[in-house]
């Protein structure tokens, strides 16, 4: 047993925004809800009050003292909302120390790719066996890992595809001069209300328990354009490391019920344009990316929520009070999706 998660911390504040562009995507995988994929809200805005808003709340953030911003984009298939290249556009040439990140299925073409990967620091590339193009997806992570500062081939293991998946990452271990694999176990419908996906093979149970994340790196790739969009981890050892909300899922550190948690750090917008504090529910819902920001802004709560299960709601700094609000369970790993 290794040592217990006891902080989430940054060096410095930074806002978070995710947003769930809309719940349009080209894939229909059998384990994801249709609210991630089902097309019936385009959320198609005016391009011009999408960045009225964002402009003003970055201000405000500002204001309260916050240098550093990330942006990360997901969906449904992000790259595929027509606003979504606008938009990073302007984050770009206003914030250029901004870090811009994007959760994508990679099933867009190499010239996309190439004509836009200049916007990234960031790109999570989910691997969907049941619906993948592998010769595209292997095409454009050969390109896209020499020419992003973080790609990650993150590895959906589909039970019934289970070792199909397994094959296919480490085949292009041998193809990709840089990688990083997230091994990721799937969970029930990919929702935010979601359940732990139950594995019946104990053979894939083994693997997972032993697998989490491979890296490799053997030619020169772009800098991060800031360190200081990072979240760091603090152990009850006194040890840090980098904060990947895998690991941290993976080794059944995710329960935060009783912590302290800077839940304003991050700023969720949903595929209809309601904005909360993280994607929880825990921080309430604040307005409206088209409507109404006045009620956005820096908060801290006390996590009344047993397991967290959103990867850009596990980076947000938080700390453990000792404080017992909910009994906290621990699920084993044949348990977790």
């Amino acid at each position: 047993m290794g040592p217990e998660l006891r902080e989430v911390f940054a060096p410095e504040p930074y806002l978070a925004i995710t947003w769930q562009v809309n719940n349009f995507c080209n894939f229909s995988c059998s384990y994801c809800n249709p609210g991630n994929w089902a097309g019936d809200n385009p959320n198609n805005g005016n391009l011009d009050i999408y960045i009225k808003n964002l402009d003003e709340i970055v201000k405000r953030y500002k204001k309260a003292g916050y240098k550093n911003f990330k942006f990360f984009f997901s969906g449904g298939e992000p790259t595929a909302w027509r606003n979504f290249i606008p938009i990073c556009e302007w984050i770009y040439e206003t914030m250029p120390y901004a870090t811009l990140a994007v959760n994508t299925n990679l099933s867009r073409p190499l010239k996309w790719w190439q004509k836009h990967a200049y916007l990234f620091d960031d790109i999570v590339a989910s691997f969907h066996v049941e619906q993948c193009n592998k010769e595209r997806y292997e095409e454009n992570s050969m390109w896209l890992c020499e020419n992003v500062n973080y790609l990650s081939t993150k590895i959906l293991l589909h039970e019934e595809r289970f070792w199909e998946c397994v094959e296919f990452a480490e085949h292009l271990k041998t193809v990709m001069p840089n990688y990083f694999v997230e091994w990721t176990p799937l969970y029930d419908e990919l929702s935010h209300v979601t359940g732990p996906w139950k594995y019946s093979d104990p053979k894939h149970v083994q693997f997972i328990e032993s697998h989490n994340i491979e890296t490799h790196q053997s030619v020169p790739k772009p800098n991060k354009r800031t360190e200081m969009t990072v979240s760091y981890n603090r152990y009850d050892d006194k040890t840090e490391q980098v904060c990947n909300a895998n690991d941290i899922i993976v080794k059944s550190q995710n329960f935060f019920s009783g912590w302290k948690c800077n839940v304003g750090d991050c700023i969720f917008i949903n595929p209809v344009g309601t904005m909360s504090l993280a994607s929880c529910g825990m921080g309430g819902d604040v307005g409206h990316i088209l409507e109404d920001i006045k009620n956005v802004g820096p908060k801290q709560i006390t996590c009344y929520k047993e397991m967290c299960m959103c990867g850009t709601d596990i980076i947000i700094p938080k700390h453990w009070t000792g404080e017992t609000v909910k009994s906290e369970r621990k699920i084993p790993i044949s348990h977790i999706a």
